[in-house]
């Protein structure tokens, strides 16, 4: 899949949590706004070629504490607010998706930090076709 087309996943993928959001779920959408960080991180790496990426093609799989590896070695690049956005949406996933513990009000105080992480790929993304 080209990144364009990722990227235009992403988005998708962040428009069904806004929605599920609306619609009073915010367990759906806390899992939408999680897969969302996990992807982005994920390209991040591959455009970034950091050994983390590397490892998960060895593998064949990434796995958890390599996406937080990933997302603090990003944080080099990037700054903070993407270890923030990877770590808010680990929450998410933990708390919203599998404890079901979070609220929409509790998920619309952070879902900037996932909507400024997107921006982050899809900037990256498209210089990365550029070059």
């Amino acid at each position: 899949m080209s990144p364009d087309a990722r990227v235009e996943e992403l988005r998708k993928r962040f428009r069904e949590a806004v929605e599920h959001l609306g619609k009073g779920d915010p367990v759906q959408a806390a899992e939408k706004l999680y897969k969302v960080a996990e992807n982005a991180v994920k390209i991040l790496s591959e455009i970034n070629r950091i050994p983390e990426c590397e490892k998960a093609r060895q593998e064949g799989t990434w796995w958890t504490k390599l996406l937080d590896r990933a997302a603090k070695r990003l944080r080099d690049t990037y700054g903070e607010e993407l270890l923030n956005a990877w770590t808010t949406a680990y929450k998410f996933h933990q708390k919203g998706f599998h404890e079901e513990q979070l609220t929409v009000e509790d998920i619309m105080e952070e879902i900037y930090k996932i909507e400024d992480l997107l921006k982050i790929v899809e900037k990256e993304a498209k210089k990365s076709m550029q070059s």
